[in-house]
């Protein structure tokens, strides 16, 4: 079933348009919750020399991970309503 789900049509694309939506409004939340809309203070937090591999490490790891498993799940639920059929 696992690699029935990852090789449908249009799988990797869904994992990748979630996984930027993801990352675009968790830094949104970020900026907002933990800089109140401060955006000079974020970049010069997140994006300074120390922070700036984990930041982009954290993001597209987190990013990846989320898309991935909800598109695993929506399109094994589909998979699964077609075989049901």
């Amino acid at each position: 079933m696992f690699q029935r789900v990852i090789s449908a049509k249009g799988f990797w694309r869904s994992v990748i348009s979630l996984a930027i939506g993801f990352i675009f409004i968790y830094n949104i939340i970020d900026v907002w919750i933990g800089y109140d809309f401060d955006w000079k203070l974020y970049a010069e937090n997140r994006f300074a020399k120390d922070n700036l591999l984990r930041f982009f490490v954290a993001n597209i790891m987190s990013g990846f991970v989320y898309g991935f498993v909800v598109t695993f799940l929506k399109f094994r639920g589909n998979i699964k309503k077609n075989d049901a059929r």
